[in-house]
């Protein structure tokens, strides 16, 4: 096939999208550094307080006992919130666990108490002032141990079968002339998003307005709904950048 006449416009051309070097809207803040985290929205909560995350110290068990008196005279406390004095929470749809634990713990660092102080540093030099005992229940922390107990989950409306497969493997491999059999493993891995997890909260009457770095913003309304038992249309979530997430952000922190 020979090629000799110029190409002339076609339907391509006309896209106004496809193929066209597009600008992102926060690409000269996030590039010069001016776009902000989450956590530095002072302008939105001038006068907001603190508050620091006392995590569970073990995986499986329950709290004993919980001294709160050190921490509650420490420089700046305003208030420290466990299961006895949060009232009813709900849990998300998509969380596994409730995100305040106590008195039983679901996980290793479940929070367990939230020390809110007036700066960061107070509610942070406090919370080292908790002193909890626990007593501990045996765990299942070893998954390979665990894998022929584990169940299937269920497909859902965000997933195909959770098991799929494509003609005879066992036949096929017990046929093969050469035949490789191996178990590879990785380390435990980290969403090492730059930006921290961080949410600013403010009431206005009924009405809550969370500022935040999320990537599921009609996730994150649902869940701080049912989680705090008010309506959907009474939260509203912003979140106009984000600093990293790779799937770490897909719930509130």
């Amino acid at each position: 096939m020979k090629f000799d006449t110029p190409a002339t416009t076609n339907p391509i051309d006309q896209l106004k999208v496809i193929g066209k070097p597009t600008d992102r809207v926060d690409g000269p803040l996030k590039t010069t550094g001016t776009a902000p985290y989450a956590y530095e929205r002072h302008d939105v909560a001038p006068d907001a307080a603190y508050g620091y995350v006392v995590g569970a110290g073990i995986a499986k068990g329950r709290i004993a006992s919980m001294d709160l008196a050190a921490a509650r005279a420490a420089p700046g406390v305003l208030a420290i919130v466990t299961a006895r004095n949060a009232g009813k929470l709900g849990k998300g749809d998509f969380n596994t666990a409730k995100l305040l634990g106590g008195p039983e713990i679901d996980h290793y660092h479940q929070a367990v108490a939230l020390v809110v102080a007036n700066t960061f540093e107070q509610a942070r030099a406090a919370a080292q002032l908790v002193r909890i005992e626990y007593t501990r229940s045996p765990g299942r922390f070893d998954l390979v141990a665990e894998k022929d107990a584990a169940q299937m989950p269920k497909p859902n409306e965000f997933s195909g079968p959770p098991e799929t497969k494509a003609g005879d493997f066992a036949g096929a491999f017990a046929a093969a002339p050469v035949q490789l059999d191996a178990t590879y493993t990785t380390p435990d891995e980290s969403h090492a998003m730059m930006e921290p997890h961080a949410s600013v909260a403010g009431w206005k009457g009924d009405k809550l307005t969370v500022w935040t770095s999320n990537q599921m913003i009609a996730w994150g309304v649902g869940d701080v709904a049912k989680t705090l038992g008010i309506p959907k249309a009474n939260v509203r979530l912003v979140s106009p950048f984000i600093g990293g997430g790779f799937g770490g952000k897909l719930f509130v922190r």
